[in-house]
């Protein structure tokens, strides 16, 4: 892989995994919509939301821009795609469209007031040159809003050794993959680097426990996804993980604790495009 090629999207895209991106968007939905509203996505905007997936985050930006605006998803896989225009029909979100490409080298004849992607920039090798080009899409004075993560700060307390176990299982295949599990942490620097100004920069998150708590499927479906990369990477083996219990049995240990875990840390970063910046000139 040379170093301006992506890392290969390592949690695949099969139908079991769009389902995940589903429950994984209802966990964490709130907050990417809370980054929404302080970073100005409002009524009327045409956005453009890059790794769409299953259509989550563009549904969301379709809520804010209601129907006077508009939000196209872009994705690399057509079964994503595929999936999400479904979604997008079944809502009755008429403004919420997708197509398959690639974010890093796609070209459009129009301008957007606004990018944003959630666990898209973390996938990337390059990604200030990739938020350069995607700034060229962006009308002066637009915005570039992106999500990601930091899993720095997985901890639980009292500790629960099932909680550490399964953590180290899935960052330690997300590195190994090629992608980059603490880019929430690096968004700052990556906007100055791509020549937009210092964005603004929100740190959110989820402490949660108790026997109801979705946070045990969130982070067990998450390893169910990666687990083939894992026991390719000789990180894990499927016979010791036991992924068809996993969630039961943390939620037991969690509860017997009364214990605390936190999930990975979500971190918020936008920018308005300047209107004699150099950020890239748009197509």
């Amino acid at each position: 892989m040379s170093s301006s090629s992506p890392p290969d999207y390592v949690l695949g895209h099969s139908e079991a995994e769009l389902q995940r991106l589903e429950e994984q968007a209802r966990f964490f939905g709130d907050l990417t919509a809370l980054v929404f509203r302080e970073a100005g996505l409002r009524k009327g905007m045409h956005v453009l939301d890059i790794g769409s997936g299953a259509g989550d985050v563009a549904l969301l930006a379709g809520r804010f821009v209601g129907s006077s605006g508009s939000v196209l998803g872009v994705d690399r896989s057509e079964e994503a795609v595929t999936a999400a225009n479904a979604r997008a029909r079944a809502q009755g979100a008429k403004q919420v469209s997708f197509i398959v490409g690639d974010a890093g080298t796609i070209k459009f004849k129009r301008t957007f007031d606004a990018v944003v992607g959630r666990f898209v920039m973390m996938y990337q090798s390059q990604p200030a040159e990739m938020l350069r080009h995607l700034a060229g899409h962006v009308c002066p004075g637009g915005l570039l809003i992106f999500h990601e993560i930091d899993t720095d700060h997985l901890v639980s307390y009292p500790r629960v050794p099932l909680f550490e176990q399964i953590t180290s299982w899935i960052v330690s295949t997300l590195r190994t993959s090629g992608a980059d599990e603490i880019m929430g942490l690096k968004l700052r620097q990556t906007y100055i680097d791509a020549g937009l100004p210092a964005p603004n920069v929100l740190i959110t998150g989820r402490a949660d426990g108790g026997a109801d708590s979705p946070a045990y499927g969130v982070l067990v479906g998450v390893l169910r996804s990666l687990l083939p990369a894992a026991e390719r990477f000789g990180i894990a083996d499927a016979k010791e993980v036991q992924i068809d219990t996993l969630a039961a049995r943390l939620r037991d240990e969690v509860v017997a604790a009364n214990a605390t875990i936190l999930m990975p840390l979500l971190i918020g970063a936008w920018a308005s495009k300047q209107l004699n910046g150099a950020e890239g000139s748009a197509t």
